[in-house]
Formats: C-alpha cells, sequence, structure tokens
C-alpha cells in the first residue's frame, strides 16, 4: 500500500493504479486501498472511477466511525467536483456519525467542513445571480 502512495506522490498515477488494482483482492486494508485509488483518481479528475470506488469502499464499513471516513472522502471529492452542496451533506453526514462514535473533534472537523462547503456554495450562487442581474 505505501508503494502505491509514494507511486501517486511521484506523479506516476497509473503505475500506482495498475498496482493498486492488482493489489486489492490480496490487501487486508480493502477499504483504504479502494479511497487511495478513489484519490489517485480524483487528481485525474476521474469523478466517476472516484465514484465507483468510493460506492465499494463504503460496502466495507462496519461502524458508524469507518462510515464517516468514507463519507468525509465523499465530501473531499464532491467539493474538489465543485459541487458544494452535495459536500456539505456528505460532511454533515460524516459528522453526524462522528458524533455517535463519540468522536467529537473529527464531528467537528466535518461540521466546519460543511460550514465552509456552504459557503463557497452560496458565494458561488450570489455570483452566478449577480452576473445576470440587469437592473
Amino acid at each position: 500500500m505505501e508503494r502505491i502512495r509514494y507511486l501517486a506522490l511521484l506523479g506516476r498515477d497509473t503505475e500506482a493504479l495498475d498496482e493498486g488494482f492488482k493489489l486489492l483482492p490480496h490487501t487486508p486494508d480493502r477499504r483504504e486501498l479502494l479511497l487511495v485509488l478513489a484519490q489517485i483518481n480524483q487528481r485525474q479528475y476521474r469523478w466517476h472511477e472516484a465514484a465507483v470506488l468510493h460506492e465499494k469502499a463504503l460496502r466495507t464499513v462496519r461502524s458508524p466511525e469507518e462510515e464517516a471516513y468514507v463519507r468525509h472522502h465523499i465530501g473531499r471529492r464532491l467539493f474538489d467536483e465543485a459541487r458544494f452542496r452535495a459536500a456539505a451533506d456528505e460532511f454533515q453526514w460524516a459528522a453526524d456519525l462522528y458524533r455517535v462514535a463519540d468522536q467529537p473533534e473529527l464531528a467537528e472537523d466535518n461540521r466546519q467542513a460543511m460550514r465552509h462547503a456552504l459557503q463557497v456554495h452560496g458565494a458561488e450562487r450570489g455570483a452566478g445571480r449577480s452576473a445576470f442581474d440587469l437592473s
């Protein structure tokens, strides 16, 4: 897994993806590898591929804390996609799950991410309206 992270850091994304998918059936930490592969796709603006990997990662969760971790990653992808409202929803979901899992610091981190996504969403919508305001 570390080799895949290093390859990605070196910009050798194709090689990292190839090795990651070969390792996937054999790794004990399938969720983390799926999230790493999703992040590599995300950096290449391959949103659909990243989303599919995120959905597969969601199927591996066994606790609210694990689901919150994946939801946070989904929120980051949606934010990068400029889908700020959807990102805010995922961050809120992650915050709620972390709260249930008695992880108040992580819950607050996700609430802050949610507020930021909503702020960007509001600014984007406000800028879009003023560009067409003819009065």
